[in-house]
């Protein structure tokens, strides 16, 4: 007797940051990628929303996203699809305080399936000893994020700036931290 496993579905509100988005080569939306002060989402757009996001977004801009929520329990995997996306008028409240005008960059490090098969677990403790080697643990925050969508360029990672990186191996860590986050170094 086999038992097929049902994804739980539930609807999800996400207030956020809009880090960065991915367009097809229609010009229409297909993915959001938010962050709160919790957890980095990618989230989904479902077709109704496509033809008039471009026109609006931009990263950096702060969104309530809607939608609904399918948790994969054979990926131990929560996929996102937005249905509801409003730009918010307010500033999204931060957390984050800096004695001067450096303001905390993030970088993004995939965890889904792909990206954790071809290394990108290294790729995160490379990063945490490169930050630190460098003294910057203070000023640039990594972030783990769930799929982002780049299966194929994985391991997928996005550095300060929104630079995305891919196929990203151990070795290039040191010079991407360099060239992006040279703006934090002393």
């Amino acid at each position: 007797m086999s038992i097929a496993l049902q994804p739980l579905v539930s609807e999800f509100t996400i207030t956020g940051t809009l880090e960065n988005f991915v367009v097809n080569s229609k010009g229409r939306v297909k993915s959001l990628y938010v962050s709160t002060a919790q957890e980095d989402y990618s989230i989904e757009v479902a077709k109704e929303q496509k033809n008039i996001l471009g026109k609006y977004l931009q990263p950096g801009c702060y969104l309530k996203v809607t939608g609904m929520r399918k948790y994969k329990l054979h990926q131990e995997q929560a996929c996102y699809k937005a249905y509801r996306i409003e730009l918010l008028a307010e500033e999204f409240p931060t957390q984050i305080e800096t004695t001067d005008n450096k303001s905390k960059a993030k970088i993004l490090v995939c965890q889904g399936s792909s990206c954790c098969q071809k290394g990108s677990q290294m790729i995160y403790k490379t990063l945490q000893t490169e930050l630190k080697a460098k003294g910057i643990t203070g000023e640039v925050a990594i972030k783990i994020t769930g799929c982002m969508k780049q299966c194929k360029q994985a391991p997928y990672i996005i550095m300060p700036g929104r630079n995305s990186c891919t196929r990203v191996q151990p070795q290039q860590i040191s010079k991407l931290v360099s060239r992006h986050c040279s703006y934090w170094q002393e």
